[in-house]
C-alpha cells in the first residue's frame, strides 16, 4: 500500500511537470535568479567575515615599560597580563630583540650604529574581540610599571562596525528574496491547483488522504527549488573559485572561502532551495489541505 502511494506520488508529480513545462521552466529560471542574488549575498557575508576575523585576530595592543623596571619584575607582570580574561595570548619583548628588529627594517641606515639600546622592554598583547581593545588598554595604562600603551585597532573597530552593518542589511535583502521566491512558487502551484481541480475533488470525494493529494504539488515545489538552486550553485561556486585563484596572484593578502566552504555553502543552498520550493506549495495547499471537497463552490 505505501508503495503504491509512492509510486502514485511520483507519477503524478512527473506528469504535472511534463504538462507544464513552460511554466516550470519559468519557475526554475526565477528561482534560480533569486538564489543567484541570495546566495551572493550569502558568499559576500561569508568572505567577509572570514576576512576581518583574520584582521581582528592580528590586533595587539603594545605596552613599554620604563627603563628603570627590572627584567624580572617586568616578566612577573607580563604573566599576570596573560591571566586577564580579555586577553587571548601575550608575549614579552626585550629590547634586544626589538632593537635587532629595528635595525633589520632600518637596514640602509647607519643612525643605529654605535649607539647604545635606547629602547626598553615592551609587550605585546593580543585580545579576544576588537571590541575590548579600550578596556584593556585602559587596564594595562594603569599597571604599575607600564609607561606606555600603543593601541592599532582603530581601522579594525571600523571593519567590524561596517560588517555589522553590512550583515543585518544583507539579512534584511535575503529575507525579501526568499519571500519573493517563496510567492513565485505560490503562485506557480496554484495555477496548478486550479487546472486540476475537479481531479483533486474527485479523488476526495473517494476517500483520498489529504496528504495523498497535496504530496505531487510538494514535491513538485521542491524539485522547482532544487533545480533553482542547482542552477545557482552551478554559476556561483566557479566563479568564486575564479576570483580566488585570481586573488592569489593580485592581492593576496585577501582571503576567500576554501574548497570544504564552498561545498557546505552548495549544499547549504540547495537545502534552501528545496526549503523554499516546499514552504511555497504548502502556503498554496493550505486551502485544500484544511477545507472539505466543496472548497471549489
Amino acid at each position: 500500500m505505501v508503495w503504491e502511494e509512492i509510486d502514485f506520488i511520483i507519477r503524478e508529480t512527473g506528469l504535472q511537470l511534463r504538462r507544464e513545462r513552460l511554466i516550470a521552466i519559468a519557475t526554475i529560471s526565477t528561482v534560480a535568479v533569486l538564489l543567484l542574488v541570495l546566495g551572493s549575498l550569502v558568499l559576500f557575508y561569508l568572505n567577509l567575515r572570514l576576512w576581518t576575523g583574520r584582521v581582528a585576530n592580528e590586533v595587539e595592543i603594545r605596552a613599554y615599560f620604563g627603563k628603570e623596571v627590572a627584567r624580572a619584575d617586568a616578566q612577573e607582570v607580563v604573566k599576570g597580563i596573560g591571566a586577564w580574561s580579555e586577553v587571548r595570548s601575550v608575549r614579552f619583548v626585550p629590547k634586544e630583540e626589538a632593537l635587532q628588529w629595528l635595525r633589520e627594517r632600518l637596514a640602509s641606515s647607519s643612525a643605529l650604529r654605535g649607539i647604545g639600546n635606547p629602547l626598553p622592554d615592551a609587550v605585546r598583547v593580543q585580545v579576544r574581540g576588537p571590541d575590548l581593545v579600550p578596556r584593556v588598554a585602559k587596564r594595562l595604562a594603569s599597571v604599575k610599571g607600564i609607561k606606555d600603551v600603543v593601541q592599532s585597532a582603530g581601522f579594525v573597530r571600523w571593519v567590524v562596525k561596517a560588517r555589522r552593518i553590512i550583515s543585518w542589511s544583507g539579512a534584511i535583502i535575503s529575507g525579501l528574496v526568499a519571500i519573493a521566491g517563496m510567492f513565485i512558487i505560490h503562485n506557480t502551484i496554484r495555477l496548478a491547483l486550479h487546472a486540476r481541480w475537479r481531479e483533486i475533488y474527485i479523488m476526495q470525494l473517494v476517500g483520498a488522504a489529504r496528504l495523498l493529494v497535496a504530496a505531487p504539488f510538494l514535491l513538485e515545489g521542491m524539485i522547482h527549488g532544487l533545480l533553482g538552486a542547482a542552477i545557482a550553485c552551478c554559476l556561483l561556486i566557479p566563479a568564486h573559485m575564479y576570483l580566488r585563484a585570481l586573488s592569489a596572484r593580485a592581492a593576496p593578502f585577501l582571503l576567500l572561502l576554501p574548497d570544504r566552504a564552498l561545498l557546505t555553502f552548495g549544499l547549504g543552498l540547495l537545502l534552501a532551495g528545496a526549503l523554499l520550493g516546499f514552504t511555497g506549495s504548502l502556503v498554496s495547499l493550505r486551502r485544500f489541505l484544511t477545507r472539505r471537497p466543496e472548497w471549489h463552490n
